[in-house]
Formats: C-alpha cells, sequence, structure tokens
C-alpha cells in the first residue's frame, strides 16, 4: 500500500501534529549550547539573552536546593536543640535533689567570679579580603580599541595599560565622536577587583586628554529598544592579546591578535583560570556582528592551545 496516498482529514491535522512533536521531543531529552543557539538565531533571539536564560534557571535551580538544605538543616538542629533541652531539664532536676545539707543548692557553694575587673576583649572585625579600591577613582591611559557588546554597538574602550573602561551602550555615538583609538584619556568611575587579567572600571566620565571633551555618564533618554538581528556566523583564530573580565574579576572573553574579541559565560572563564595567558592559541566559533568598530563573537565552540573547551553550563546535581 502506497502510504503517500492517504489521506488525513483535516480534523484531526492538528492532533497529528501534536503528538508527532510529542515524539520527537521524547526522542531528544536534551540539546547542545550550538543548537539552542542556532534555533534562537532562526528566531531573532540574540545568543547572550539565551545564555542569560540558562543562567537564571540554573540560578533557580541552585536556590531550590540551597532552601532544601537549609529546610532540613533547621528541622536537624530543632531536633538536637529540643533533645538538649530535655537533657538540661532532667540535669537540673537531678542536682536539685542532692542539695546541700544546709539547704543551699549546688550552685550556692560555688565561688562567684569577679567579673568587676574583667576586661572584655576588644578585637576589631577583620575587613572583608580582596575589597576593590575605593568607588570614585581616576585612571589615566591610551585607548588602544572599542570594546563592543554583542549587538556590535561600543561600550567601552581597552587602554593601553590593560584597564578595561565600561559604559552604558546609549552613550556610544556621543563616546566615538570625541574618543577615539590613540587617544589619550582620563577616566573617572567604580573599579572592580584587580586581577592578573586585567580590571574593569565602571566609568562616571570620560575625558579626552587632548581637547578637554569630557562625557558623562548620563540616564537613558528614551525607552530600551530590542536589539537588532543582525547576527552572522563568524569564526575567529589567533594569539590572545588581553583577557577581558567583569566587575568582580572574571573571566568572561578575550581579545585576539587580529582584534576580534571572543566573549563567553563566567562559568567557562572558571575553567581557563589556571590556564589564560597572553599568546595562548585560540579557536572559536559562534554568532556575531562585525562592523566600522571591530569584531565580536559569542563562542558556541572554544579551544585554547588546541584543548577544547566546554562551553555547556554547569550541571545541577541532586545531593
Amino acid at each position: 500500500m502506497n502510504n503517500s496516498k492517504v489521506r488525513i482529514p483535516k480534523e484531526i491535522a492538528p492532533d497529528v501534529f501534536a503528538q508527532a512533536a510529542q515524539l520527537y521531543a521524547q526522542e531528544n531529552q536534551d540539546y547542545s549550547l550550538e543548537e539552542i543557539m542556532q534555533a534562537g538565531a532562526e528566531v531573532q533571539i540574540p545568543p547572550e539573552v539565551i545564555q542569560q536564560a540558562i543562567q537564571q534557571i540554573q540560578a533557580k535551580q541552585i536556590q531550590e536546593r540551597d532552601r532544601q538544605r537549609k529546610l532540613k538543616l533547621i528541622l536537624t538542629i530543632g531536633g538536637i536543640g529540643a533533645a538538649i533541652a530535655l537533657f538540661g531539664f532532667w540535669t537540673y532536676n537531678t542536682f536539685a535533689s542532692n542539695a546541700t545539707p544546709s539547704g543551699r543548692s549546688l550552685e550556692a557553694n560555688l565561688p562567684s567570679a569577679n567579673l568587676a575587673n574583667a576586661n572584655p576583649l576588644e578585637i576589631p572585625p577583620a575587613p572583608p579580603p580582596g575589597l576593590p579600591p575605593a568607588a570614585g577613582t581616576t585612571f589615566t591611559g591610551e585607548v588602544k580599541q572599542y570594546l563592543l557588546n554583542p549587538e556590535g554597538k561600543v561600550d567601552g574602550l581597552l587602554l593601553n595599560n590593560g584597564l578595561q573602561v565600561k559604559f552604558p551602550p546609549q552613550m556610544a555615538d556621543s563616546l566615538v565622536r570625541i574618543i577615539t583609538p590613540d587617544t589619550k584619556v582620563s577616566i573617572f568611575g567604580d573599579p572592580g577587583f584587580s586581577t592578573r587579567f586585567g580590571q574593569e572600571v565602571r566609568a562616571k566620565s570620560i575625558t579626552n586628554s587632548e581637547t578637554g571633551q569630557t562625557l558623562v555618564e548620563q540616564p537613558p533618554t528614551t525607552a530600551p529598544q530590542p536589539p537588532k538581528s543582525n547576527y552572522s556566523t563568524l569564526s575567529a583564530e589567533g594569539t590572545a592579546q588581553n583577557w577581558l573580565v567583569g566587575h568582580r574579576g572574571e573571566i568572561n572573553g578575550v581579545i585576539i591578535s587580529n582584534g576580534t574579541i571572543v566573549k563567553f559565560p563566567p562559568h567557562v572563564g572558571e575553567q581557563l583560570t589556571s590556564m589564560a595567558n597572553i599568546k595562548n592559541t585560540i579557536q572559536a566559533k559562534g554568532f556575531g556582528t562585525r562592523n566600522r568598530y571591530g569584531q565580536i563573537l559569542e563562542a558556541t565552540a572554544l579551544s585554547v592551545n588546541d584543548q577544547s573547551v566546554s562551553l555547556q553550563p554547569k550541571a545541577i546535581i541532586d545531593p
């Protein structure tokens, strides 16, 4: 029998498609990060939004695991506390029943402590380790290149001293008019943690030291617009010139020798902490943007010194 000639009534066609989708989903229980990125690109969802969604879901799972652990801990401590209270009550009654002949309790025969002359220990609290410098610091340097967000908008500067200056992308048009590569600048802003990979500064103002023109951080005057879908499949290869970091010092990208910015989530950077160095050989594939300000890609495949780096989100393991 030729199945291609079988006619399906239109009233059951939606049920057929729904059942087929369910069967397909049962056969495909998980997807690679690249498959999800490709599916998102087809419906114009930026790669970084997909990464953010994955991280938020993982955070919720971790919070739920922590809540369950804390609940178990509270119940356990409560049971131990009740047992201690019962033991204390029994001990007190035992001592009270064995009071001294004079009628005084055992406690009354104990010598009183001379607390009047006791000096309390005055131990000042230790400052938390690794705090960043105080907010509102001035830095100087020379612009090496623009930093971009995944949509290709300028959202920062890399200085020749390795400092990574970040500012809101709505200020990009104003900034590129007064600041160009090789310009000497003065930055006033909030510094992040300093690491061997670099330091991020969230700029409050940027001054062109040669012309005196200053750009001051301003809130957006219009509602945020959805990102334009101008992504394309890109690949890049070269040697690491600058590792990029976030405000807490976490590695979240690298600039290679041809100027391409390769971005990836912080959990990927955790794998690279011990191996990341200048002149590492980098190979990357992903989705990104190329324009007159540079090239940036969000990695879906990455290797360092010919060693493949996993980009899969951290697995949540049940306790």
